[in-house]
């Protein structure tokens, strides 16, 4: 059984889409053509027999989110099947919703990319329990680990926003949009326990090398996405040992981006003060951009405020103020052009 060369665990709402669609563009690398697979976080615990039949049935809850995705993802191909009919695309769509998940399941997923570096993003990954993680490691130890980040106070924000999004698709929040979304709905999002443990981004960094050397973890931030681009996708095609060249290719807009691009003010110092430690802790791990993103914590608990602001913060005044600070309290990366997103070691 051949398993994957490298897999992208998250952070959800971090880039991981615009790294799914560039990673697809590279002739030397395969991708499944289902970003998320979702094996190690939902179908490896599923049973043998009748697993898709059951989910094809279930009824919806608002945290079992996954029958909804996977019905949405079958939808998806079998439209795309209608307008143009690929043989070997069909052939990979049966293997993956009508079998029954296992390991040799798992592993014939990528049987079409041979001779290729293989791999798939689950953003889901990242919040594994511990056994989790050893299972990936004891099925492929030579994996390479891709994990994106992105201000915490943006990202919860944007994953609460996001499952208002889903929970309204599922005809689980009736009559209401996004947009109406109550102070009390919002509160509920950015205490869900998913959303929570996707922002840990130290213990979970902590937790997966406990199984992989620095130097088989790349971290990623969403800011040299947008500033960086090919320079940023030339590192990660150089960490899984590809062309580089191909990078001058890559996709530069956003991928599933979506509205608001406010933030209420009162959400903005809500996160910042949440997160304070947190980012504190991560200034001093990474420096650079997370030393934007404590910048924007302080200055948004110290002087709460009425107004939205937008976001993503690098486009509001605090990148500004943060960027015209003196050159010695601000980190280089930034300033100079230079990509800071690499593998740990």
């Amino acid at each position: 059984m051949a398993f994957p060369d490298f897999l992208g665990i998250g952070a959800p709402r971090s880039g991981t889409s615009w790294l799914a669609k560039n990673l697809s563009r590279h002739p030397d690398l395969w991708t499944p053509p289902l970003k998320e697979l979702h094996y190690f976080d939902q179908r490896a615990a599923e049973p043998s027999f009748g697993a898709p039949v059951a989910r094809l049935f279930a009824k919806q809850n608002a945290d079992d989110w996954y029958p909804w995705v996977w019905r949405y993802q079958l939808k998806t191909r079998l439209s795309g099947h209608r307008e143009r009919l690929d043989p070997g695309s069909l052939l990979w769509d049966l293997r993956f919703f009508a079998r029954s998940p296992s390991d040799r399941w798992y592993a014939s997923l990528f049987e079409d990319g041979k001779g290729k570096t293989k791999g798939e993003i689950t953003p889901q990954y990242s919040i594994l329990e511990e056994e989790g993680v050893a299972r990936i490691h004891s099925l492929m130890p030579s994996a390479r680990i891709l994990f994106l980040m992105r201000n915490p106070i943006e990202r919860v924000y944007a994953a609460s926003v996001w499952r208002l999004h889903m929970l309204i698709a599922r005809n689980l929040l009736k009559g209401q949009t996004v947009e109406e979304a109550t102070e009390e709905q919002l509160l509920e999002g950015f205490d869900h326990p998913e959303v929570r443990a996707e922002t840990n981004y130290l213990p979970i960094l902590e937790k997966w090398q406990r199984y992989y050397p620095a130097d088989q973890i790349f971290v990623g931030f969403i800011e040299d996405v947008h500033f960086h681009p090919v320079r940023l996708l030339r590192h990660i095609y150089n960490f899984l040992a590809v062309d580089p060249s191909f990078a001058q290719k890559a996709l530069k807009g956003k991928v599933n981006a979506r509205s608001p691009k406010q933030m209420p003010g009162w959400v903005a110092t809500h996160l910042a003060r949440r997160y304070h430690k947190d980012l504190e802790l991560l200034s001093e791990a990474f420096g650079g951009y997370t030393s934007f993103w404590l910048y924007c914590a302080e200055r948004l608990a110290n002087d709460p405020i009425d107004e939205q602001i937008v976001y993503p913060l690098w486009n509001s005044w605090l990148w500004k103020e943060w960027a015209n600070r003196p050159p010695s309290s601000v980190s280089a990366y930034p300033r100079q052009g230079r990509v800071q997103s690499g593998a740990l070691a």
